[in-house]
Parts: C-alpha cells; sequence; structure tokens
C-alpha cells in the first residue's frame, strides 16, 4: 500500500496551521481596522488611477505617470497587508520593453491572490490573461478591461476563433495593433503552494514571442500557508483566509525577475518545448523546488472542485 505524499510534496495546501496568538500579536490586532482600510482605499485609488487613465492616456506623460502609480500603489498594498519585499533584476522588465514595444509576455508561477500586485510591484503595469467570468463581476470587470486585459474561456475550443488562452494569447502577441503593456500569463493555469511548478501551458509560448520569467515565494513565520489552492465555494471562506493572511506576521515575498528569454531556432519549432525550456529556468530559481510535471491544470482542477471541475469557469 503507497504512503500518502508529504505536505510539501503537494502543489495544493493539505494541512492547516492553527492560529496562535504568537504569530498574531496584539499589534496586528490593531492594525487590522487599519489595513483593511487601507486596501479599501488603495483599490478605490487603483481603479480610479486605471479608469481615469483609459480616457486620458493619449496625454503626454500619461503613460509614464500611471506606469509610477501602478508600481507605488501595488507595494503599498503589500506593504499594507503587513508583507516585506524583496526585489532582484527589476530593470530587466525596462529593458525588455524597450527592445519589444511590449510585444511580450511576463510569465509568472501563480500562488496568491496577492499575484497581480506582487508583479506590478515590481516590472509596472501588466495587461492581465483572465476568466472571461471575472469580465462580469462589478468593478473588477471594468479593471480589467481599463487595463485591456483579455478574457480566456477555460471551457472554450482550442481552434483558432475559439476563445481559448491559445488563441487570445496569440493574437496579443503576435497582431500589429499597438499595445501599452505586456501580457501577464501564469502557464500553469492554476494556483499553487509556490514550492514548485506544476505542467505549463503552452499557449503562451505559441507566437514564440519573448518572455520575461518571473518567480514569486511567500513565507509566513508561523508556516501558514498564504497560497490560494483549495475549493474556496463562498465569500465567507475567500474573506477568512484573507483576513488570516492579514493577521499573521513575519511575511515576505520575494520576486526574481529573471533575464529574459527568446525562442532560439530550436525551440522556433514546437511551443511546447520552449515552454519546457522556460520552465527549466524557472525551476532553478526556486529554491528546493518540486518539480510537479505530472500536475496539469485539470489535475489541479478536480482536487480543487472533485467531479463538479467540469463546469467551473
Amino acid at each position: 500500500m503507497s504512503q500518502p505524499a508529504a505536505e510539501e510534496d503537494l502543489p495544493y495546501r493539505a494541512r492547516v496551521v492553527p492560529l496562535r496568538f504568537e504569530y498574531v500579536g496584539v499589534a496586528n490586532v490593531c492594525l487590522l481596522p487599519l489595513r483593511l482600510a487601507a486596501w479599501v482605499g488603495l483599490w478605490v485609488w487603483a481603479l480610479a488611477a486605471t479608469l481615469a487613465y483609459a480616457y486620458c492616456q493619449s496625454w503626454p506623460g500619461a503613460d509614464a505617470l500611471f506606469k509610477a502609480n501602478a508600481k507605488a500603489s501595488s507595494r503599498l498594498l503589500l506593504i499594507s497587508a503587513g508583507f516585506r519585499m524583496r526585489v532582484v533584476g527589476a530593470s530587466f522588465a525596462d529593458d525588455l520593453a524597450r527592445t519589444t514595444l511590449n510585444r511580450h509576455a511576463v510569465v509568472a508561477n501563480h500562488v496568491a491572490i496577492y499575484d497581480p500586485w506582487t508583479l506590478m510591484a515590481a516590472v509596472g503595469p501588466v495587461a492581465f490573461v483572465a476568466r472571461q467570468g471575472l469580465f462580469s463581476v462589478p468593478i473588477v470587470g471594468r479593471f480589467l478591461t481599463a487595463m485591456g486585459a483579455v478574457g480566456v474561456d477555460r471551457r472554450a475550443s482550442a481552434s483558432p476563433g475559439g476563445g481559448g488562452a491559445r488563441h487570445v494569447i496569440s493574437e496579443r502577441l503576435s497582431g500589429d495593433t499597438f499595445v501599452k503593456w505586456p501580457l501577464l500569463v501564469f502557464p500553469e493555469g492554476a494556483t499553487t503552494t509556490g514550492r514548485g511548478l506544476a505542467a505549463f501551458r503552452s499557449g503562451a509560448f505559441a507566437p514564440r514571442a519573448p518572455v520575461l520569467p518571473v518567480v514569486i515565494r511567500y513565507t509566513c513565520a508561523s508556516g501558514f500557508d498564504l497560497s490560494y489552492t483549495d475549493n474556496q465555494p463562498s465569500a465567507r471562506t475567500v474573506a477568512r483566509h484573507f483576513l488570516r493572511c492579514l493577521l499573521e506576521r513575519g511575511k515576505t515575498v520575494d520576486i526574481n525577475v529573471l533575464a529574459p528569454l527568446r525562442p532560439t531556432p530550436l525551440l522556433r519549432a514546437d511551443a511546447a518545448t520552449y515552454a519546457g525550456a522556460v520552465r527549466t529556468t524557472m525551476l532553478g530559481a526556486l529554491p528546493g523546488a518540486r518539480d510537479w510535471h505530472d500536475w496539469d491544470n485539470r489535475r489541479m482542477r478536480e482536487a480543487w472542485y472533485g467531479a463538479d471541475a467540469a463546469s467551473k469557469d
């Protein structure tokens, strides 16, 4: 009889760390209302700034001002949540943007609800690849539209025009329309604990465009898993996890922006080969990383939702 896998060998949260006072403290309890207020205020500010930019982006200096605001507000969001940020290699983002005119993808591992702000704090504004269903969510949908996000229907056909990830990403990276910001792609297609990498989808690599790999790692003094990796079917459970994250102290987020990668003649022949090369590079940048190559998006979704996985967008 096979032994159950150890928690650190699984890509999803497997154990519950009890909430203990020594990992919270009086200061964090007292700061909780202020942190919540800061999050609401910064969210409103970010939304207002994004919508204002959508109408004023043709003005001289608007792009630079919006980029500076996006980086600063994203950093403040993380700080207000109690994170200590450590960023390495941020200059790679600006260098690549100048050479590709933003016709490249920012490719990152997907861990927590903080990931978009974590990435924007390090590399600046990005256009998101988001579930189509999110565009119908009040406020969130408007924010995504103003940022130039592209919607993906996970249940759509992979054929041209089908609305699947490969089609919309290829259209964005290989088209001839002017784009303001690089496209952010989470090629795993689902969140993990961040202790390794699951299998990559090849959609982001099909256009053979340059990619900027970024590796994110969250840690917490108590050992609490800050990732968003289990089926949270209600707003109550999502809010509970978020509040627990705010209460925990000793939180850090490490953002490692790696050197840009471009497809060599060998990698141009096959998108999966290109994706594998990028994945290998990112695995090497994660200390003690687990290689979850046999965990793809479908298996992750089945672990989250069980028999109901096929009906989830």
